[in-house]
């Protein structure tokens, strides 16, 4: 259960982070490296300059920087320049561009980098939950497949002479043995054909497309992702809004970040209706993008104007929720892979031995 949640996050859970030719971790390391040298005094000019050097330009952490340099050179400011790199997150644009309104970049950058922390919480949380039952599962059938293709055809000589009489399971497994031993280097050709295979399925789009839409399928892994989705929705949006962004910006910032294209839909809705002047409370309640409990923290915040301080208590609120359900369901789904391989390998290892103890009788 755990490797889907794995799989199906893994993609969505990037937030956009991420582009094909540069990583999130580059920017996060530029905007951790970029807050250390402003707080020491630096403009951002020298800043940057001074983290993308010709004699370093090699070191992945200044890989960001060196794009930057020749724009904010030229006179363009950092969000401008952050907006023509490709691959820039979203979120970081407008958390530097209502750092540039505010005249506090650092405060901005630690925005970024506490919502970007989050997010690597919460992967890290996923991946380490899948880690286990991979493992597990993977083991498991590679004892299967060494019994099976290796270990049972050498059973096969002892049983020659018990074919005529042996019955049911004992007669079953006799006969898969000698039929294995006869087939050995096709049954190894199929299977390396049928691993090949896979790999290549796992490599396109159609794995991809199946983990995305099983979720939707099955409820219960549905409403956690839905908590993972809504937490980083929720935190892009508080961030925003402490940047100093009225709410239907924010908003549109945040939708443009949707982990999955329903939220995206949900939110551009919801900001539609708070543009016409419907609650915000309401709007979000009406999209499926709050429970109660959110929609009564946001009604708080309409009488009191502190929505940035509602949107990180969602923000917290459903992470709490999708680590407390990553944490049972590994505490479940762990000793049941185990039961599961070892009644896997403990079937066929007695099922083997069957016919040895026919042997037995007879000789008696």
């Amino acid at each position: 259960m755990t490797q889907i949640i794995a799989r199906s996050i893994g993609k969505a859970s990037s937030f956009r982070l991420a582009s094909p030719g540069r990583s999130s971790h580059d920017f996060t390391l530029f905007c951790r490296e970029l807050r250390t040298l402003l707080v020491a005094g630096m403009t951002v000019v020298e800043a940057v300059d001074t983290l993308a050097p010709p004699r370093s330009r090699h070191h992945v952490g200044n890989a960001v920087a060196a794009a930057l340099l020749t724009r904010l050179q030229e006179g363009q400011a950092l969000s401008a320049a952050l907006v023509a790199l490709a691959g820039a997150p979203s979120v970081l644009v407008a958390a530097v561009k209502a750092g540039e309104r505010t005249s506090n970049l650092v405060e901005a950058l630690d925005e970024y980098l506490r919502f970007d922390g989050l997010v690597r919480r919460l992967r890290q949380k996923v991946t380490s939950a899948a880690i286990y039952p991979a493992l597990v599962t993977t083991l498991g059938i590679g004892i299967s497949v060494f019994l099976l293709v290796v270990v049972l055809p050498n059973f096969s000589r002892m049983y020659q002479g018990l074919r005529g009489g042996a019955q049911g399971a004992t007669a079953w497994m006799i006969e898969a043995s000698v039929t294995i031993n006869a087939h050995q280097p096709d049954l190894l050709l199929a299977l390396l054909v049928l691993a090949a295979a896979t790999g290549l399925w796992a490599m396109g789009d159609g794995p991809r497309s199946l983990l995305r839409d099983l979720p939707g399928r099955l409820p219960w892994i549905r409403d956690r992702v839905r908590d993972f989705q809504l937490a980083m929705l929720y935190q892009g949006l508080a961030l925003m809004l402490k940047g100093g962004y009225p709410l239907p910006e924010a908003m549109q910032v945040a939708g443009r970040s949707a982990l999955s294209p329903h939220v995206q839909a949900g939110m551009v809705d919801a900001r539609v209706r708070i543009e016409c002047g419907g609650s915000v409370s309401a709007a979000l309640f009406s999209q499926g993008l709050c429970d109660e409990v959110d929609r009564r923290l946001m009604a708080a915040a309409e009488r009191n104007g502190d929505f940035h301080l509602a949107a990180d208590t969602v923000s917290r609120l459903h992470a709490e929720r999708f680590e407390l359900f990553l944490e049972r369901a590994t505490r479940i789904v762990e000793p049941l892979l185990l039961l599961a391989v070892a009644l896997l390998v403990g079937t066929i290892v007695v099922m083997m031995y069957l016919p040895v103890f026919d042997m037995a009788r007879q000789l008696r």
